[in-house]
């Protein structure tokens, strides 16, 4: 009997067993960390083409040719970040 319930508590671990070993398995293609999340929204000066993160000093002073957007659309367009505030990135 014994026997028998390890054998079904396997069971019920192994998927569990498999998906963390996904997770911790770094050449696998199931789990992967992005670098940057390119949905965030960046302040984008269209005329130098710098982006800022929104809470960089010079993103709030900008007022002209500055715009909101994505930062995978600033990247799009040919934007690099801000030497000061790295365009949001950690």
């Amino acid at each position: 009997m014994k026997k028998v319930i390890c054998l079904i508590l396997l069971c019920l671990m192994l998927p569990a067993c498999q998906e963390l070993d996904g997770l911790l398995n770094t050449n696998s293609s199931a789990f992967m960390i992005p670098e940057a999340d390119d949905s965030r929204m960046v302040v984008l000066n269209t005329n130098t083409l710098v982006y800022h993160d929104s809470k960089c000093k010079i993103a709030k002073s900008c007022s002209k040719n500055c715009i909101v957007t994505t930062k995978s659309d600033a990247k799009s367009k040919g934007a690099t970040p801000c030497q000061k505030c790295n365009g949001g990135n950690k």
